[in-house]
């Protein structure tokens, strides 16, 4: 194996295993639950990491779920911002809106 594939493969685990413990149905669900129970009717899932998620099996899993519990949602844009007062326009990636 060559260092790119290799590096490719560690990139690739570490964005798994990331959607995996983000995309958590059942922590999805409880999120969803205390949100509404405060008067919210949308919650957006923040990633801490600017990786682009929505084609990991975890998300994937989660929509169907989404689906199944007829809840709507939608992948936003949001954009990287490095400096409040030099914001970065460049470099955008999809997260999870959800709403009810």
């Amino acid at each position: 194996m060559k260092r790119s594939e290799g590096n490719f493969h560690m990139a690739t685990t570490a964005r798994t295993l990331y959607a995996d413990k983000l995309f958590k149905p059942a922590t999805i669900a409880a999120t969803i639950d205390v949100r509404a129970k405060n008067g919210y009717r949308q919650y957006r899932v923040v990633q801490q990491l600017p990786f682009d998620l929505s084609e990991t099996a975890a998300a994937r899993a989660l929509e169907e779920w989404l689906d199944q519990e007829q809840f709507h949602y939608i992948w936003r844009e949001t954009y990287l911002e490095h400096d409040a007062l030099r914001p970065v326009f460049g470099f955008k990636y999809p997260e999870l809106e959800i709403s009810w």
